[in-house]
């Protein structure tokens, strides 16, 4: 009995080692062959979310070719995929990258850009937006966002722009200024409701620190306030709207005010 164990470890182990080093062999024959051969085309995928267009395929492009140069026609083995990610990566406007290349010599492409949720218009007529998640990213002249524009007492003090911040920078520059940071919770919170996405227009901060909210429908204003109970604040909005302006008019009030806590205080013409 004993013997029969001590033979069938021996063939075990054997097995085994036959198994190991087939794998290794067909590794070694893939990776070969993936060295070997030429890279034939590249192929990007862009996802923009629910974002308008911030970068497009040619920008990708012109990227990809700032780091590796004409991909297309390069062996794979010297296309260095992950310089390519991080350079992507390092564009304001993208989340994430994702660069891979496939045995039959195809280069993939992902990327994921990033979702402005509001504009920023300073005193001085310079423009920023902040993206969902937070990170202050430049305004693109050639590709404006359909998105909730903030104008009024925003002194462009409160940035401090420079090429050599990073993406963590930018958002913690968001989340250490009250001005910012309320303006990323109540553009994220308008950008996330379908109704006040189609309606608000515009936000204003006026002298008193006040948000004020012009709509696209209706010649009136909307007193907000501070961005404290957002929700409660826009459902007795949208309570007044239901059941007051569809019946006496949207065009009866020029401010509707729902600063104060259980109520909605109105200013007729």
């Amino acid at each position: 009995m004993r013997l029969k164990k001590k033979i069938r470890r021996i063939f075990t182990f054997i097995l085994w080692g036959i198994l190991v080093a087939g794998a290794g062999v067909l590794l070694g024959f893939a990776d070969y062959e993936q060295n070997g051969t030429i890279c034939k085309s590249v192929h990007f995928n862009l996802d923009y979310g629910e974002s308008d267009v911030l970068i497009t395929e040619a920008d990708a492009d012109s990227l990809v070719r700032s780091v590796a140069g004409q991909v297309k026609g390069k062996p794979l083995y010297q296309i260095n995929t992950e310089k390519i990610e991080r350079v992507l990566s390092t564009y304001p406007y993208v989340a994430d990258a994702r660069v891979y290349g496939t045995l039959g010599g195809e280069i993939f492409v992902h990327i994921y850009q990033r979702e402005p949720v509001i504009r920023i218009i300073t005193e001085s007529n310079k423009s920023y937006y902040i993206g969902a998640k937070g990170v202050l990213l430049p305004f693109h002249p050639d590709y404006p966002v359909r998105i909730v524009v903030a104008t009024g007492a925003i002194p462009d003090s409160i940035f401090n722009i420079s090429e050599r911040k990073s993406k963590r920078q930018y958002a913690d520059m968001v989340r250490r200024s009250p001005l910012l940071s309320d303006l990323h919770k109540l553009s994220l919170f308008i950008y996330r409701d379908p109704f006040l996405k189609a309606q608000v227009d515009q936000i204003y901060v006026n002298h008193q620190g006040d948000y004020e909210l012009v709509p696209k429908l209706g010649n009136h204003l909307i007193l907000l306030g501070s961005t404290d109970e957002l929700p409660d604040k826009f459902k007795r909005l949208m309570v007044f709207y239901r059941k007051g302006l569809n019946q006496i008019g949207w065009n009866k009030y020029n401010i509707i005010n729902i600063k104060y806590k259980n109520q909605v205080v109105c200013s007729k013409r």
